[in-house]
């Protein structure tokens, strides 16, 4: 019997909580025996972002400047992420100029710049800025020094599926459509973990760039019912929208 096998049988058995961690310690077991890029997802450390605001289930989130290690890919999300955890995971094991091992901290961030041109980075805690003014330029894989992001965050349980980033995209965008927040830019999809080999276990995170709106510049909330209400507007939110948590 393969492990996938042995860890859905079981799930199925298992009722209560203490089955339940097993499952799922099992099954990071197993994706870390079937994808070798699990490496860099190692450390538990996690970025400090302060939560400004909460609107449903939408976080409004103020993220630190620091170091970002970071790559562009072209291809399928799939395949380019799995092509930049390569490049990045081999980069912060000492594959770089200095020999240097370096700390991570998640989230791993993906985002679209052009169609099928991906920017996937994490980030650096604790950067010596001399190793990086000397290892600054590195091929394919650069660092890159990021400025504070406001962001809007939703968690959506699953795998990271196209069609489930654009759902949670929709939802995040109609959540703070009624407040202070405005969308600056297009979604950004944040793994603190590989996308699990048994969906029901996974996770993830998708992120908007939000700036405050001008004082008296949210849309009255007469139009904005009448937008979102009519089954031809865009952003129209649909029966697929994702479960979050």
């Amino acid at each position: 019997m393969s492990a996938t096998h042995a860890v859905s049988g079981f799930s199925r058995a298992s009722k209560s909580g203490l089955a339940g961690d097993l499952v799922a310690r099992l099954g990071e077991k197993v994706q870390r025996l079937l994808n070798p890029n699990w490496l860099l997802f190692r450390s538990s450390e996690t970025v400090d972002e302060l939560i400004v605001a909460r609107h449903g289930p939408v976080e409004i989130r103020q993220t630190l400047a620091g170091w970002t290690l970071e790559t562009r890919v072209k291809g399928e999300p799939d395949r380019a992420r799995a092509t930049a955890l390569r490049r990045l995971g081999n980069y912060v094991n000492g594959r770089n100029r200095s020999g240097t091992r370096l700390r991570v901290a998640r989230p791993l961030v993906q985002a679209e710049e052009a169609a099928g041109r991906w920017h996937i980075r994490i980030a650096l805690p604790g950067m010596d800025s001399d190793f990086a003014a000397a290892t600054k330029r590195n091929g394919k894989v650069r660092l890159h020094a990021l400025e504070s992001e406001t962001l809007a965050v939703i968690r959506v349980p699953g795998r990271p599926t196209k069609l489930a980033i654009q759902h949670a995209e929709t939802a995040v965008r109609h959540a703070i459509a009624p407040t202070r927040w405005a969308a600056t830019g297009g979604a950004m999809l944040r793994l603190h973990a590989l996308p699990a080999v048994l969906p029901f276990l996974g996770r993830f995170e998708v992120a908007v760039p939000v700036a405050e709106r001008s004082h008296g510049s949210a849309t009255p909330d007469w139009m904005r019912r009448a937008i979102f209400d009519h089954p031809t507007a865009p952003d129209a939110p649909t029966q697929a929208a994702p479960r979050v948590h």
